[in-house]
């Protein structure tokens, strides 16, 4: 459990690298503090839940810091990510949990993906890993799903525009947007769907 010092009251607090529960007040001035628990990662979505099978090593792994991913107390957890890449028909598990493990978003300021092209695929680094960031436009899922299984699945079929015709499913346009391949202006996310 990690205690955070002088601080506002806070209740949920969501980051790249993870979600933390909140809970307790302070203003800065009279000392307050309180403690948050890890509960999830969240910077590329569908690696933690669809590599750990084990619930009790997914809820482990889940609330250790990146920085311990690596640690001789994560190899079990490492262990199974490898026979699950082995299981789905990955041809090179080493390599893919190389490319993901630590569980952090990996960020190129240097690479541009205009608009129209998904950055959590424009780019990859030395070791595989996905490293210009992600747009909320991009399809994670399928992303992952193409790295994870060696092209095997290529697909949820599950779009972000969704389908023609069907107003029923897909995500409303960003702010500013006329069609989804158009640039969004601040902010973007539209109302609720």
């Amino acid at each position: 459990m990690r205690t955070l010092s002088k601080t506002k009251c806070g209740f949920l607090s969501l980051s790249l690298a993870s979600l933390a529960l909140l809970g307790g007040c302070g203003n800065g001035d009279n000392g307050g503090s309180f403690s948050f628990v890890q509960v999830e990662r969240l910077a590329r979505p569908a690696i933690n839940e669809g590599l750990i099978v084990t619930p009790d090593f997914l809820n482990a792994f889940n609330q250790i810091p990146p920085t311990a991913d690596l640690s001789d107390a994560a190899a079990p957890v490492r262990a199974e990510a490898l026979n699950t890449l082995t299981a789905v028909g990955n041809a090179n598990p080493a390599a893919t949990a190389g490319a993901f493990l630590p569980d952090v978003m990996r960020i190129d300021t240097t690479v541009a993906s205009p608009v129209g092209t998904a950055a959590y695929a424009n780019c990859l680094n030395a070791a595989g890993s996905p490293c210009a960031g992600r747009k909320l436009e991009d399809d994670v899922i399928d992303v992952t799903l193409s790295v994870v299984t060696s092209g095997g699945i290529t697909t949820d079929n599950v779009s972000y525009a969704g389908e023609p015709g069907n107003p029923g499913q897909g995500h409303q346009k960003l702010n500013g947007q006329a069609d989804f391949n158009q640039a969004a202006v601040f902010p973007f996310l539209a109302p609720a769907n």
